[in-house]
């Protein structure tokens, strides 16, 4: 005698990947915890990372942000979007202020996308 179970997975809906933008919400505040909130409770939503104009301060703030989401809800973002980083040069210190940031909160280095006016490129390192 063979017993079909049902695929415990068969009625799952697939979840769509989200960013948190940054720019829009800041880092702190009640607007970042409602608008984390608003994700986290949503099963269709995955929170995969965020995304941040470039420089320096951004980065350390997103990074802490992404290390606090860690701490509080159990999940990795794996994903850090710079908006407005077109030039070669700021990549850079980008990639300097990525590392400092991510030794500070003790957090795995995040895929990062940059976007300009024009393009869109990926910098991973490993």
């Amino acid at each position: 005698m063979t017993l079909h179970l049902p695929h415990l997975f068969a009625h799952e809906q697939s979840r769509q990947n989200t960013l948190l933008d940054l720019s829009a919400l800041g880092t702190d505040g009640p607007g970042i915890e409602d608008a984390l909130r608003a994700v986290m409770e949503q099963p269709q939503l995955r929170l995969v990372g965020v995304r941040c104009p470039a420089g320096s301060g951004s980065i350390d703030d997103a990074i802490g942000l992404m290390e606090r989401v860690r701490r509080d809800y159990g999940v990795i973002l794996t994903e850090l979007v710079l908006a407005d980083a077109d030039r070669v040069d700021l990549r850079e210190a980008v990639d300097e202020s990525l590392d400092e940031a991510c030794a500070r909160n003790r957090f795995p280095r995040p895929s990062v996308v940059f976007t300009g006016r024009r393009d869109v490129s990926a910098l991973t390192k490993s």
